[in-house]
């Protein structure tokens, strides 16, 4: 059957056409099929009625062999960022001048994978209706951010390369400072490492530097419903697009060759750039190459931990890093599937123990045991056995939160009010993750299991109750959130709590990259519980069909 392109809906979103030599490209599939390519979003129809893989429109990352000539990882591989193949004779480039589309991973041999931004392979395209954020005015004021933590940097003193200088990304890094930074962290404080490590770090590197303009760009589009009025044309994707062209100079390079400097700041700034593109990813709700950039922190994150380096390159930047990317593991892979790959907890020591270390730590034990026990149900897997029982997971999660507790009182708030509302939070994390770790662990078929998984959700939404400052804290109630959700297929109090809240947050926050995962929580609610027996099930048939999402 062919699908004329008069045929398609003129309402319908497509990715644009290029100009100056940019092309978000036809995709390749039509290409090698020598079609014209119809170039819809999130997927092309052409592939769809042929029912062929739709590998996108935009740039491709691969982690390949080779990227160190000389020093301690000679012949490693690192992740390359490519820009996508030439097209074949008599296409037309194309260029999304804001892409929105999803990510692709494919295998790509034993080594690597290769990623472009468009839609999941083998994916049905999934409706996802953006969030309807509160109205605020377009234009900047910078008058109108108050933030005490704010460092407000005088760019003066900075050497930038000339397209950077102006009043735009002055501005921009002003919003990042007063805006951006406060939701990075699990509280904002005088102390912010997203604030005060990453801001001067970024003025010392270009690349990370355009990743936080994409970012702070893209943010504020999704707050004001409207492009930075500063900007001079120039969007979010075109700082981001640049920000992974240096990425890609930067990872070619000898990057872990010595102890000295500037391999230490090289080493810092890599790191960070990838993270602060996770997260420009997770501002927008139809897009997940947030999965790139996650497979890639974990692939530098394991080099740059391994015995033989670990003493050599990192500073305090990069060991704050590698926490934060060992965070986002966590979070990211308890709600996805297929990939067991994960950052070891062994990339924090003892020394840099903190707030949620242990809670973390356990949270990715119970996500391995669950792995281990669905991969192989026969296998009687010690560390399965250690946890699987009710009394032991109890004990283990009370002495996290003691520990929280403890930590959180060398935590510098600025003011002595937040305080309380920290000590709530760790309240809501340790039923959240009571919550999670029975359902994934326990029998739930057992009346006292699920009746005491019932009372850890209700201990949740009680909490949650209970913060005074709730916008100090939005963005860290989504994974909790979440796990309300999960619980609610027979409760439709719970589900309108778990659904307005989070939309709350995205709202609060400016990150929508949970509402794929309330889509998820919709359609599970849906289900059949003797055809679906609990989410995790649900999630696994999704993700086999393409379907992914990310809950942080």
């Amino acid at each position: 059957m062919s699908l004329r392109m008069s045929s398609l809906d003129p309402n319908e979103p497509r990715a644009a056409k290029g100009y100056a030599g940019k092309s978000s490209r036809d995709c390749r599939t039509c290409n090698r099929r020598r079609i014209r390519c119809d170039r819809s979003l999130p997927t092309c129809k052409k592939c769809a009625l042929k029912e062929l893989t739709c590998p996108g429109y935009g740039l491709r990352i691969q982690f390949g062999q080779g990227v160190a000539s000389r020093g301690k990882l000679t012949g490693k591989a690192l992740p390359i960022i490519e820009p996508a193949p030439r097209e074949s004779a008599g296409s037309q480039e194309n260029f999304s001048p804001k892409s929105t589309t999803p990510g692709e991973i494919s295998d790509a041999g034993e080594d690597g994978f290769e990623f472009s931004t468009t839609t999941l392979s083998g994916a049905k395209p999934v409706a996802t209706s953006r969030p309807s954020y509160r109205s605020v005015p377009s234009g900047y004021d910078g008058g109108t951010f108050h933030n005490q933590f704010a460092l407000d940097l005088e760019l003066s003193s900075h050497v930038l390369p000339d397209y950077l200088q102006g009043r735009p990304v002055r501005e921009l890094l002003h919003y990042f400072d007063h805006h951006v930074a406060t939701v990075m962290p699990w509280v904002d404080g005088p102390e912010n490492p997203w604030r005060k490590l990453l801001l001067p770090l970024a003025l010392e590197s270009e690349s990370l530097l355009l990743a936080l303009l994409a970012l702070s760009a893209e943010h504020y589009t999704s707050r004001r419903d409207s492009s930075w009025p500063l900007n001079g044309g120039f969007l979010s994707s075109n700082y981001r697009d640049r920000s992974l062209q240096l990425l890609a100079r930067d990872l070619r390079a000898e990057v872990i060759e010595d102890a000295n400097s500037p391999r230490k700041t090289q080493a810092s700034t890599i790191l960070a750039t990838i993270l602060v593109l996770c997260n420009l990813e997770m501002i927008r709700c139809d897009t997940t190459t947030w999965h790139v950039h996650w497979k890639a922190a974990r692939t530098i994150t394991k080099r740059w931990t391994a015995t033989d380096l670990a003493s050599t390159i990192l500073d305090d930047t990069c060991r704050f890093l590698l926490k934060e990317a060992f965070v986002y593991d966590v979070f990211g892979s308890s709600t996805t599937f297929g990939d067991n790959d994960q950052i070891p907890s062994s990339v924090l020591t003892k020394q840099e123990a903190n707030v949620f270390t242990d809670w973390l730590q356990l949270i990715q034990d119970v996500t391995r045991a669950e792995r281990r026990r669905n991969d192989n149900p026969f296998s009687a897997e010690e560390a399965s056995v250690a946890l699987a029982n009710m009394q032991g997971l109890q004990e283990k999660f009370e002495y996290a939160r003691d520990r929280s507790r403890t930590f959180s009182r060398r935590f510098d708030f600025g003011t002595p009010g937040p305080h309380n509302d920290f000590t709530v939070l760790i309240d809501i994390f340790h039923y959240a993750g009571l919550a999670y770790s029975f359902q994934a662990l326990l029998n739930t078929l057992d009346h006292a299991v699920q009746a005491s998984l019932q009372d850890h959700v209700t201990g949740v939404i009680t909490a949650m109750g209970q913060i005074r400052n709730k916008d100090a804290y939005q963005h860290d109630l989504v994974w909790p959130l979440f796990v309300v959700g999960t619980q609610s297929r027979h409760n439709k109090d719970t589900q309108d709590f778990a659904e307005t809240k989070l939309l709350e947050v995205m709202n609060s926050t400016g990150f929508s990259n949970c509402y794929p995962a309330l889509e998820f929580l919709r359609r599970f609610w849906a289900t059949d519980p003797l055809v679906v027996a609990d989410w995790m099930q649900f999630a696994r048939q999704e993700s086999r069909q393409g379907k992914h999402f990310l809950v942080i």
